[in-house]
């Protein structure tokens, strides 16, 4: 059976749709490892950063798991059912404008929780990728990454399994748009890459003080810059 297909528009959900049908088809079973991200690629005929997209939606449709380290695996066999939204809605600004105000009314509360219930190795993993951000920020791809798991990292450290499910399905679901933003011609990257380092920090330092009310002040401001550094006025 001949799987690898062209190049065209939203790659990754193509791809994403051909593991699902595939899991769905018994091809890979619920509990088995899913091909390495090589091989995946050699069999779709894309790169391994389409691969790691389509997993990525896979994962935030609760078809797959990670596990860090060792792979992707088949969580269940069958994707219906499942919150998700769809990357073509994704880019119209109607659609992302309201995914962004849902982000923004989550992760303001989110920090605060998170700046009263952390523990120490909550404030490692949330230095950590920060460490990252800073790191990585000249590459685009890996700079977004270390971001939204920045934020993952303070939905964990609320002790709250079902906000940290949430704020990485969110961080999953509009993580091309991010990129497909950041790319666009009048962009200002760099100052972009600068002004968000320091808005990360501000958080950081919040949660570290333990106080609720500076953390969900330090995000609030973050996520409305952010959402005006796209065109979007937040009133959160």
């Amino acid at each position: 059976m001949n799987d690898r297909i062209s190049r065209a528009p939203q790659l990754p959900s193509r791809v994403a749709s051909l593991v699902a049908g595939a899991i769905a088809e018994g091809r890979w079973k619920p509990g088995e490892r899913l091909p390495a991200e090589q091989a995946l690629a050699d069999l779709y005929g894309v790169s391994r950063n389409v691969v790691r997209e389509a997993i990525s939606r896979l994962r935030a449709d609760g078809l797959v798991q990670s596990r860090q380290g060792v792979g992707a695996f088949v969580a269940r066999a069958q994707g219906t059912g499942v919150l998700r939204f769809d990357a073509e809605l994704l880019s119209d600004r109607t659609t992302f404008g309201n995914v962004f105000e849902l982000r923004a009314i989550l992760e303001i509360q989110t920090a605060g929780l998170a700046a009263e219930r952390r523990s120490d190795s909550d404030l490692a993993a949330i230095a950590h990728a920060y460490e990252r951000m800073v790191r990585e920020s000249e590459g685009e791809a890996g700079g977004v990454d270390a971001d939204l798991d920045f934020h993952r990292a303070i939905a964990r450290a609320t002790g709250n399994a079902q906000i940290a499910a949430v704020v990485s399905f969110l961080s999953d679901q509009i993580r091309e748009t991010i990129l497909a933003t950041r790319a666009r011609p009048g962009s200002f990257v760099g100052r972009i890459i600068e002004v968000t380092l320091a808005e990360h920090a501000a958080i950081q330092d919040a949660i570290s003080s333990g106080s609720a009310g500076a953390a969900k002040d330090a995000m609030a401001a973050h996520i409305r810059n952010a959402a005006n550094r796209i065109g979007y006025t937040l009133s959160i």
